[in-house]
């Protein structure tokens, strides 16, 4: 019996040991196991973390101002941007997508909007290099919108594009690559902001909108006198009254009339005149389009109305090229002989001559050149030209010469200008003989004279 119990508890204990080993075997298998999955816990927090950072930079619109513009009328709106997303975005920029505009407040693309972008859809944000936007940083840029003056009263959808890259470093035409080749690709959002138009303008209003001379041409010559016509029109919504027209004249213009103000028969919405100044340009005017002042003062069933704008009108001058002065010397000419012709050109315009060119026909025999170019010559100043003279020998008739001097020269615009030319005449004599005819006349008379003293001598002596 003894033996019995003995033999249980041996089997018992080898029981429980051949248990006790078992577990320990499955618990240091099962412990890999759970470290590796423990392990697995940052990457999928990486995952989440790039994914997240895909849609870190987000932007939403703060305040637009003004929020209300008119009809017919050009408005600068300011639109604040602000940063929401976790870290700092860069090359921030904004863009009115102007094809995505929407009207009025249906949501329904391909409608025209009245509301129009004056200027670039696409600006820059921030002033560094870098044109960077901090975490929760806001920043400003301004848009000018300009809306028809027939807009219906109503809230437009203006889509704004903003844009950036998540790197500062700079882009260059294939991109930005990172140390692992990742890109630092553009990313953009579209925020819409609404401005609201208050309706068609009732406010008469005047404006220019053309200015002509009498007589038509590129511009008033100076010393010249014209008529200035300047075309008014009523954009406004009433009809203008009692309008009154006063032009400034400043230099280099005068008027010719006692005053330079005008009035007006009443002017209906969309209706024009034109009024009428008579000026005179200073003689010294140099080329240039001038502003001359203009006030409008006008009134409609709101009130009294004064505009203060300004008119172009352009001056053109131009050179005048002429000859001032022929030398030549020595003044008389015969066979054989050499010398120079000096020609003086002067500018009486009132702009520069460029381009100047001296041409001489019928000078064949008589000049060893035909041609003579000499550049720029300013208004009242000279230059001279200067041409070698050798008559040829036998090949020169005497008698006087035509020879036809062109002046040919441009304006500062490349324009080529009226051609000058005249006729100068020269004269070739006769060589003269080694002894003047005078001298020859005179020796021979001497040596008469002596003869007859030698016969008259030999004479007396013979008695």
């Amino acid at each position: 019996m003894t033996r019995k119990r003995s033999g249980s508890a041996v089997l018992l204990v080898t029981a429980l040991l051949i248990f006790a080993f078992i577990s320990l075997t499955l618990i240091l298998t099962l412990t890999p196991s759970v470290s590796a999955a423990e392990s697995l816990t940052p990457s999928v927090s990486a995952a989440e973390s790039a994914a997240e950072s895909e849609t870190e930079n987000k932007f939403c619109i703060t305040k637009i101002s003004p929020r209300n513009i008119q009809p017919a009328d050009i408005s600068t709106v300011s639109v604040t941007i602000k940063n929401i997303g976790s870290h700092s975005a860069f090359h921030v920029a904004t863009e009115v997508e102007t094809a995505k505009m929407l009207a009025g407040e249906t949501g329904e693309t391909g409608e025209t909007t009245p509301v129009k972008v004056v200027g670039r859809a696409k600006k820059s944000v921030g002033t560094t290099s870098l044109n960077s936007l901090g975490c929760d940083r806001e920043a400003t840029v301004k848009y000018d919108f300009y809306v028809e003056k027939d807009a219906e009263a109503s809230t437009y959808n203006i889509p704004l594009k903003v844009l950036w890259r998540e790197k500062p470093e700079e882009v260059g035409r294939e991109g930005w690559r990172g140390r692992e080749g990742e890109e630092n690709e553009v990313r953009s959002e579209t925020l819409y902001f609404g401005v609201r138009v208050l309706g068609q303008s009732r406010a008469a209003e005047i404006d220019v909108v053309n200015v002509t001379t009498a007589p038509a041409g590129a511009g008033i010559k100076p010393g010249a006198e014209a008529t200035l016509k300047i075309k008014l029109k009523n954009i406004g919504g009433l009809t203008v009254s009692r309008l009154k027209v006063r032009l400034t004249a400043e230099e280099p213009f005068t008027p010719l009339d006692s005053d330079l103000e005008q009035y007006l028969t009443d002017l209906k919405p969309n209706e024009t005149r034109t009024a009428y100044f008579n000026l005179s340009v200073d003689r010294e005017a140099a080329s240039s389009c001038y502003e001359l002042p203009l006030v409008l003062e006008y009134e409609d069933e709101f009130g009294s109305h004064e505009k203060n704008t300004s008119v172009g009108v352009s001056v053109k001058g131009s050179p005048r090229v002429l000859i001032q002065e022929i030398i030549l010397e020595p003044s008389k000419l015969s066979s054989g002989t050499e010398g120079l012709l000096m020609i003086r050109l002067i500018n009486t315009g009132t702009e520069s001559a460029e381009d100047t060119k001296i041409r001489i026909a019928g000078a064949e025999g008589i000049l060893t050149e035909g041609h003579q170019f000499i550049g720029e010559i300013a208004p009242d100043e000279s230059e001279t030209a200067t041409f070698g003279v050798s008559v040829a020998e036998e090949e020169v008739e005497t008698g006087k010469h035509g020879l036809t001097i062109k002046i040919a020269y441009e304006d500062e615009f490349g324009t080529s200008c009226p051609a000058n030319s005249k006729i100068y005449e020269i004269t070739v004599f006769e060589s003269e003989p080694f002894l003047p005819t005078k001298y020859v006349y005179a020796l021979a008379g001497v040596a008469a004279a002596a003869v007859v003293g030698y016969l008259l001598l030999v004479v007396r002596l013979k008695k």
